[in-house]
């Protein structure tokens, strides 16, 4: 399935959030994109959701453009960190369902998810990749303009293992 004909990208709805727990809990027990170690409910899912949404930040979903009730992927946006100073600089998170892998959809969701905040004034996206072995998720962000921004050694441990963060940055401002 090629992501650009035939998946739909929209906004996240509270329906789509056990979908969404399914597929951030397969990332949280297989990989090491991100550094939790147990997998959120979709109660946990719904309150993150809730939080991201209430402040009128974007959640996305990917859908199949035959069947708009499953979730093949999601991403989202925050302030990057919770300072008046940084209300302009936001960190992205995308995750895929992994029998969706490597078909484009995480490039539309952050694709998209770019578009919407930079409609929102947004001026600098971050990117926090947990290991610097996340070779997929380092070049979606090389493939949509985001820079090598530094790397955080060690900054984690799991799975038996030391792993570094790396971050990757966009700028959003033409000017």
């Amino acid at each position: 399935m090629s992501a650009d004909s035939s998946v739909i990208i929209r906004p996240c709805f509270e329906q789509d959030l056990e979908q969404a727990a399914l597929i951030y809990g397969h990332h949280v027990l297989t990989g090491t994109g991100t550094f939790e170690f147990e997998a959120p409910s979709p109660d946990e899912m719904k309150e993150r959701w809730s939080k991201v949404v209430g402040r009128g930040w974007p959640w996305i979903v990917a859908c199949p453009m035959d069947d708009l009730t499953r979730v093949l992927g999601f991403a989202y946006a925050g302030q990057f960190r919770d300072r008046t100073a940084y209300s302009l600089t936001f960190e992205d998170s995308v995750y895929v369902a992994p029998n969706a892998q490597g078909q484009g959809i995480g490039k539309r969701l952050l694709n998209d998810l770019l578009v919407m905040l930079q409609a929102d004034d947004v001026r600098e996206v971050i990117a926090m990749i947990g290991d610097n072995a996340n070779a997929a998720s380092i070049a979606l962000h090389a493939s949509l303009g985001f820079t090598h921004a530094g790397i955080l050694r060690n900054a984690g441990y799991k799975f038996d293992r030391w792993l570094d963060v790396v971050i990757m940055q966009r700028s959003l401002r033409t000017s």
